[in-house]
């Protein structure tokens, strides 16, 4: 069976996975034809969902066009109230036909060397469901009205972040839990779990029993694990002859994020219990988003000095996979900020913390002071959780987002394996992708 598609874009999906489907509604004759049958099961997916779409984004009040050759743009009101421009540039660059998207890979064909940024329309007509234009370059083009409908400049990027800030108020209780079992059989469940590490910035898996290699799985459910120096997987157990991290020891862990040392740290960090320490051990988090937000209000001059001065990290040891000597370095701020100043990412890792500092001498107390200010705020009571994390339980955090630490714990004499937690991570980029797969998300 031959079904006529037009080419595909992202937009926002529910909270971060949001798509809307342009119509099937086709002029052109350059279209493009896709026969199902030799194509995956993902496209058969992906065609159901964009047949269902189309029925419901109808553009049913034709809407006014005209060609403004004095801002560059295509104007659009739908509906006499909402206006859409679009840029002579941008709407040519972004023409879906068959000559200049190449709709299996998703990809622009044409060179960015050949753009020519004085094109413009010779004329614009509204047909059906589409806008035709013939363009100076002698190029026919044909776009949705209901893509056109929601362009918007400045558009978003980055998916829709809504997010949930916590404290103290965050007890074990009230941390959203879920079956190893159901993620492992139902991808439904597998999104609500990846979906509420999204949004809370942890989680617990339970029914996971006492085989260390059950995160293994579990990741390989997303995608695939993160190797890093530590290896695929790596045992958290106390180590009291040559212990080569404090995670080794029983001592106490102050609020950290991991992997600081690396340029891109590791998105998620998960924790198995395994054995469980009888005196001590408790886990401890803090929502850094949060924390930080709060001194941005409190005390901004801080909030500054963390965001802007970068710090140096340091590690060093044998590879858990090659066994070969690594050292691995990184300079980033406390607190890192996107473009439009929103909270990116905090990393924190004071055992890793080098000597070398980026700033001058008369700064380096300003810097100390900062530092320590954000970490003592960490500690307030309304932003502290901690809670025992029990055999079978795993704990899995934001590690861009959430701190995570441990109370100290004692180590019986004679006992080998007195506390036991198997370690694992996932990046950030395979849990979005493993969502959007899960529920099919293409649009022109």
């Amino acid at each position: 069976m031959l079904i006529m598609l037009r080419g595909l874009q992202r937009i926002s999906i529910y909270n971060i996975l949001r798509w809307r489907a342009a119509p099937l509604v086709l002029t052109n004759p350059n279209r493009i034809r896709i026969d199902i049958s030799s194509n995956s099961q993902y496209l058969k997916r992906l065609y159901s969902s964009v047949n269902n779409n189309q029925r419901n984004s109808v553009i049913t009040d034709r809407p006014k066009l005209n060609i403004d050759l004095n801002s560059e743009t295509i104007k659009l009101v739908f509906d006499d109230v909402s206006v859409v421009q679009c840029p002579f540039v941008w709407l040519r660059d972004n023409c879906h036909c068959s000559n200049c998207y190449e709709l299996s890979s998703g990809q622009k064909q044409n060179l960015l060397e050949n753009m020519n940024l004085d094109i413009h329309p010779l004329n614009a007509t509204i047909k059906d469901q589409s806008v035709i234009v013939n363009w100076s370059d002698e190029h026919v083009s044909e776009y949705p009205l209901s893509w056109l409908r929601d362009v918007k400049f400045p558009a978003a990027t980055d998916p829709e972040d809504e997010r949930r800030y916590w404290g103290s108020e965050m007890t074990k209780s009230k941390v959203s839990t879920f079956s190893f079992n159901e993620i492992m059989s139902d991808e439904s469940s597998l999104h609500s779990w990846l979906l509420s590490l999204h949004t809370d910035g942890i989680n617990i898996v339970n029914d996971l029993g006492n085989d260390d290699k059950n995160l293994v799985r579990l990741a390989n459910m997303v995608t695939h694990p993160r190797t890093t120096c530590h290896g695929v997987d790596f045992g958290i157990k106390p180590n009291t002859l040559d212990p080569t991290n404090l995670g080794y020891t029983g001592n106490r862990l102050g609020l950290h994020t991991d992997l600081v040392y690396y340029s891109f740290v590791p998105g998620v960090l998960v924790l198995h219990c395994i054995t469980m320490s009888e005196d001590g051990g408790l886990s401890e988090f803090a929502d850094g988003f949060k924390v930080a937000y709060d001194l941005q209000k409190e005390d901004p001059e801080t909030f500054d000095v963390l965001s802007r001065v970068p710090l140096a990290y340091l590690d060093d040891g044998v590879h858990g996979m090659s066994k070969t000597n690594y050292i691995l370095m990184d300079q980033k701020p406390i607190i890192r900020l996107k473009e439009n100043g929103e909270i990116k990412q905090i990393s924190l890792g004071y055992p890793h913390l080098n000597s070398r500092m980026s700033v001058g001498i008369e700064d380096v107390k300003k810097v100390y002071k900062a530092m320590k200010t954000f970490y003592t705020a960490l500690y307030k009571e309304e932003n502290l959780v901690s809670f025992k994390l029990h055999p079978g339980e795993a704990v899995c955090i934001d590690n861009t987002r959430i701190l995570h630490g441990r109370s100290k714990f004692t180590i019986p004499h004679g006992c080998q394996t007195p506390r036991h937690v198997q370690g694992i991570y996932i990046d950030w980029d395979e849990i979005y992708s493993r969502m959007r797969g899960i529920r099919p998300i293409h649009v022109y």
